[in-house]
């Protein structure tokens, strides 16, 4: 009998009520994991008082493969995370946000580029339709249902990118075990949730670690499901973590999630320069484009600022004859 792999990667998914719209597509959609020797899958419910604990259950009593962490209590996003995350024996930790599909082929383009990787990089997002930095590649009027479809169709056009990021998203990330534990995981400070990831993504970069958007995998992403009822207390709780961070990190930088778009549309444009525009690339470069011209700020100042600043990007791409365009999605087009 031949030895088991190594764990290449530990998928860690919290889950937190709305099984039904939530948790249990995004399980269904990890189904090939189980399937790939190289992956651990490790399910966390934090405290959830709707059902979904026990739905949880019964989806682990079927998989035998799988490890089940039901939490006594609500952990927070941080606490959850780090629960699981203890109990991971793969060489890389991937946290996975509940309210997150992953399309067909998103499983292997993930394994295939963390297993490519330098040491030197630590922290890896994938690209997504919704995210507050230049992970996202929008879909404007889309509907969710669909947007795992167009995920799928860009990741059989890999571009071969791994763009320098200035942090990360943590609705689906992949870190190095080592420097996770190195770190001490996410801060409990955080509380619930919000900036926890950015706090990472900092004491990360302090460390001397790397960080990269890997656009090669996509993960459909419905965005803030886990707080979509706290009404004022989302707000508040925004706030106050959000000067917890400016307190632990004095010079850190909040940047429109247009901003790290044009960072990325502009190293893709350095990438292609000097290695040459594939076909892939260019799509993605009419589709960071398309971006680029949809999420412009809307007074007119701002914008005429905005669009001086990105003059040099402009031209590059229109020198390389790339027009903006958004994927093709079955819908009516924005461009």
């Amino acid at each position: 009998m031949s030895a088991r792999l190594p764990v290449l990667v530990s998928l860690v998914v919290l889950s937190f009520k709305r099984f039904a719209s939530t948790t249990g597509p995004c399980l269904a959609s990890l189904e090939g994991a189980r399937l790939d020797p190289r992956l651990q899958l490790i399910l966390v419910d934090n405290a959830s008082d709707d059902g979904s604990a026990e739905r949880c259950g019964e989806w682990a009593a079927l998989r035998s493969d799988a490890l089940y962490l039901p939490q006594a209590s609500n952990l927070g996003f941080g606490g959850g995370m780090n629960a699981g995350a203890a109990a991971a024996s793969g060489e890389w930790i991937c946290l996975v946000n509940s309210d997150t599909v992953f399309p067909a082929g998103a499983l292997p383009a993930l394994a295939s580029t963390l297993a490519s990787l330098p040491p030197s990089v630590a922290l890896v997002g994938p690209v997504t339709n919704q995210a507050g930095n230049g992970q996202r590649l929008p879909l404007p009027e889309l509907e969710m249902a669909k947007v795992p479809a167009v995920g799928a169709t860009a990741m059989r056009a890999p571009t071969g990118l791994l763009t320098p990021s200035y942090r990360t998203d943590f609705f689906c990330v992949a870190v190095r075990r080592s420097v996770w534990e190195q770190l001490g995981g996410l801060d409990r400070a955080f509380g619930l949730g919000y900036y926890e990831d950015f706090d990472f993504s900092l004491r990360l970069r302090a460390a001397g670690f790397e960080q990269v958007i890997a656009e090669d995998v996509f993960v459909a992403h419905v965005g803030s499901a886990s707080f979509a009822k706290m009404g004022d207390s989302q707000h508040e709780l925004m706030r106050r973590n959000r000067g917890l961070l400016e307190q632990r990190h004095p010079a850190v930088r909040f940047e429109h999630v247009r901003e790290g778009n044009a960072q990325a549309l502009r190293y893709l444009v350095g990438v292609a320069q000097a290695s040459g525009w594939t076909e892939a690339r260019r799509e993605r470069a009419a589709w960071r484009y398309a971006a680029l011209l949809w999420d412009e700020p809307r007074s007119p100042l701002k914008r005429w600022r905005w669009r001086f600043a990105q003059r040099g990007l402009r031209r590059a791409l229109a020198q390389a004859g790339i027009e903006p365009r958004f994927p093709a999605t079955g819908d009516k087009e924005t461009t």
